[in-house]
């Protein structure tokens, strides 16, 4: 008797503590998925990054994009980014398109459209309403971003600034 009842407990056992771990892994997903959700709808679109910085953050975040090879890391790099865009353009919104995460990485696919009002890529403020799209692939860190890379339309964004 004593047998049988090891030989039942175990599998379920075993089966509880695999549902627990990807339980934890689907609600690491959903949290990391909300938080890529925030930075998009709340602190660009609403304007709000500053003060979402640290909460969206990791304090040792990086920029994979090699368009920025000497991007200061951490909480302070990802403000000096923030100022570089919101001088070079305004009435800047975001569409996500597509987004994907799990527990370690978040995948996001946007479209965008803004206002082009200050230098930005070598072009000077032109003044010009522009659209564009960009992947960011985030790794994440206790549901907060560690390292994204980042590729968008730039000789796209560069042809409607500088039309022939």
């Amino acid at each position: 008797m004593r047998n049988t009842s090891l030989l039942i407990s175990v599998p379920f056992i075993t089966l509880l503590f695999v549902q627990c771990a990807a339980t934890r892994k689907l609600h690491t997903a959903r949290q990391n998925e909300e938080t890529v959700r925030l930075w998009f709808e709340e602190g660009w679109n609403k304007n709000r990054n500053d003060e979402l910085v640290e909460r969206v953050f990791s304090p040792n975040w990086s920029d994979g994009n090699p368009l920025r090879a000497n991007q200061v890391e951490g909480y302070e790099g990802m403000r000096q980014l923030i100022k570089f865009y919101q001088q070079a353009f305004s009435e800047t919104h975001f569409t996500i398109t597509h987004l994907f995460a799990d527990d370690t990485h978040v995948a996001i696919r946007y479209d965008v459209a803004a206002k082009h009002i200050g230098p930005a890529f070598g072009i000077a403020p032109t003044g010009t309403h522009f659209t564009s799209s960009g992947i960011v692939i985030y790794e994440m860190e206790n549901g907060k971003i560690l390292r994204s890379w980042q590729e968008l339309d730039l000789m796209g964004i560069i042809k409607q600034l500088k039309p022939e």
